[in-house]
């Protein structure tokens, strides 16, 4: 009987290696070549990322078109400089944008360099957009006044009345840190190579800097792939240095090309660590094998061996129970009629043992509940507190994302607009009905394009981050009390910079400045919409470790009680108070509303600066 079991382990075991290596060598086989289109993909994904930004780069050079501001001959390059540098700003070209007309000759640049005055560039790539009409992205190109290595954007330039005058350029810095981060931020392993290369082979990106500018021979083969569009996997070979000399590795190449420029993103990976997985299996099949057969022959001797335990260990249980122990339990592993047995003796004990600890166990519970509903509603407060300030801060993001929209989309968009209706109006004559028609919609696009520059003011204030809190409510105040007429009067005591410099390294000093700057803004806002007031007084006090800051007015008031009443049964009512208190809250601080109907309103906020 030994012997058989011994032989029917031994078969079971083997059967299940089989099986196990014949799947796993399957699943590996199947996770290269995961790990290859994987490769093919993260190329892909890349390349349309860096389309994506050369694209939106490329619209800036276009916006100096839309501006309306390009006449090349009046001899005022004030308006052209000042659309160059609208569209430098917040854009990929580290070096500079430059105007050409159409014999390449260099007409503006922002910014100015002297050593790079005005002269003939003799750039191959402006013939290129002037002739096709479409925008041009150079490969690695080096100026001949300075030798320095660029990338160029090209663009048409067209005039006011649409004519094509010359070219709009812009200059990118391939050891800048606009494009490298973009390679360098993706995590990869330490042998990956992740590089950004032109038609030629040169390398304008990679996660190792060194290798930015240096032209790799291994890559010239690309071309052809870069001029068809066409992906592809393949294998190449380098050299590694090491301690015995140059030794030749084969390393397995993944290649996208991008749709906006002539280039290439290459994922590189050694061909050892694509393929290392399937020899690591089979290294760990053979171990496994070995310590299986080794486990199953001591488990059958074990087994064969161990038949009587069961009857043993009960006999030893029941002894137990009979001398008053009901703590051990009984173990009986055997799956028979003796673990039967053992497992109704086992269910006993369990009974009796319950019997004589009910009121204990009972007594434990109910403190373990208490604890734990003690832990849930400290949680539940953690996870409030973490909610409001997820939610605070996705909504200022928001505000800025639909500020920054405004700002790129509908504010060109009625720019856009309005030139396209100068240039209808000047079509008809004065006299015609459909020309006043026409400056009608003009007023009209001009109102709106000012509503939006407004609303993106008061979305995101620029003065805020520029001047600071003191100034930001200043602007407020005149916006929306000063406007209307409302006497007011903003007071500062103290040195905002000087609680900055004291104020400890774990405090954020810009959120509560947004903070503050937000409370102080609903307060500003419901009082001139709602207050009917005179005079309005806003005092702002930095002292020690703290800002103090209360907003007062004269106006008609209000019974803050059955606001905050209001606002427990109807959320929607009262919800500006509750705002301002949740937003101070989360910065430790205090805020106090006093008011009453015909005797103004007052509005206290402390805020503590550890320092």
């Amino acid at each position: 009987m030994q012997k058989r079991i011994i032989f029917l382990l031994i078969l079971n075991v083997g059967i299940i290696l089989v099986s196990l290596g014949v799947i796993s060598h399957l699943s590996v086989n199947a996770s290269i070549d995961r790990s290859i289109e994987n490769r093919r993909m993260l190329a892909n994904i890349i390349g349309r990322y860096i389309d994506y930004v050369i694209e939106s780069n490329v619209k800036r050079l276009y916006d100096v078109s839309l501006s309306g501001k390009v006449d090349l001959g009046d001899n005022d390059w004030d308006p052209e400089r000042k659309a160059l540098k609208t569209a430098i700003e917040y854009s990929i070209f580290t070096g500079r944008i430059f105007l050409l007309d159409r014999a390449g000759h260099a007409l503006l640049s922002y910014p100015h360099r002297e050593e790079e005055g005005v002269h003939t560039f003799g750039i191959p790539y402006a013939r290129k957009a002037l002739t096709e009409f479409r925008p041009v992205i150079s490969d690695v190109y080096t100026l001949p006044s300075t030798q320095r290595s660029v990338v160029l954007a090209l663009v048409p330039l067209k005039n006011k009345d649409g004519e094509v005058v010359g070219v709009a350029g812009g200059e990118i810095d391939p050891t800048n840190y606009m494009l490298s981060q973009t390679i360098s931020a993706i995590p990869t392993g330490a042998e990956t190579i992740i590089e950004l290369v032109d038609s030629h082979g040169v390398i304008i990106a990679s996660n190792d800097p060194r290798r930015i500018l240096t032209c790799g021979d291994r890559y010239r083969f690309l071309e052809g792939l870069v001029a068809e569009k066409k992906s592809a996997v393949q294998s190449c070979h380098r050299c590694k240095e090491g301690t015995a000399g140059r030794k030749r590795e084969r390393d397995m190449l993944a290649f996208a090309p991008l749709t906006m420029a002539p280039w290439g993103v290459i994922v590189r990976d050694p061909v050892d660590s694509v393929f290392s997985p399937s020899s690591n299996l089979r290294r760990g099949f053979l171990l496994l094998s070995a310590v299986a057969i080794a486990t199953t022959l001591l488990l059958a001797i074990g087994l064969s061996k161990g038949i009587v335990r069961p009857v043993q260990a009960l006999i030893g249980a029941t002894r137990k129970i009979a001398d008053g122990n009901l703590d051990d339990p009984i173990e009986v592993e055997a799956k028979d009629e003796i673990g039967t047995l053992g497992k109704s003796v086992d269910d006993m004990r369990i009974k009796l043992a319950e019997s004589l600890k009910s009121v204990q166990a009972y007594s434990e519970g109910l403190e373990g509940m208490v604890a734990d509903r003690t832990r849930e509603l400290h949680r539940s407060r953690e996870k409030l507190a973490a909610l409001l300030q997820g939610i605070i801060t996705a909504e200022e993001d928001e505000r800025k994302r639909i500020a920054r929209e405004l700002h790129d989309d509908t504010s060109q968009s009625l720019n856009a607009a309005l030139i396209s209706l100068d240039s209808v109006v000047a079509h008809f004559p004065a006299y015609d009905p459909i020309r006043k028609q026409l400056l009608q919609m003009r007023e009209q696009c001009m109102a709106m394009l000012k509503g939006v520059h407004r609303m993106i003011k008061d979305l995101r204030p620029p003065i805020l981050d520029d001047l600071g809190l003191e100034s930001a409510i200043k602007w407020v105040l005149e916006k929306h009390i000063g406007e209307r007429g409302i006497r007011y009067r903003l007071e500062t005591t103290g040195s905002a910079a000087e609680l900055k410099a004291r104020a400890a390294v774990e405090v954020d000093y810009p959120r509560l400045e947004l903070v503050l700057f937000r409370i102080a803004q609903e307060g500003i806002i419901n009082i001139s919409k709602h207050a009917e007031a005179e005079n309005v007084e806003v005092i702002l006090a930095f002292r020690e470790s703290a800002i103090d800051m209360e907003i007062r007015d004269d106006g008609k008031g209000f019974d803050a009680d059955s606001v905050y009443g209001a606002f427990r049964k109807d959320h929607q009512v009262g919800l500006g108070l509750v705002g301002m208190g949740e937003r101070i809250s989360l910065l430790d601080g205090t805020l106090e509303v006093r008011s009453e109907p015909g005797s103004g309103t007052r509005i206290s906020v402390h805020v503590p600066v550890p320092t």
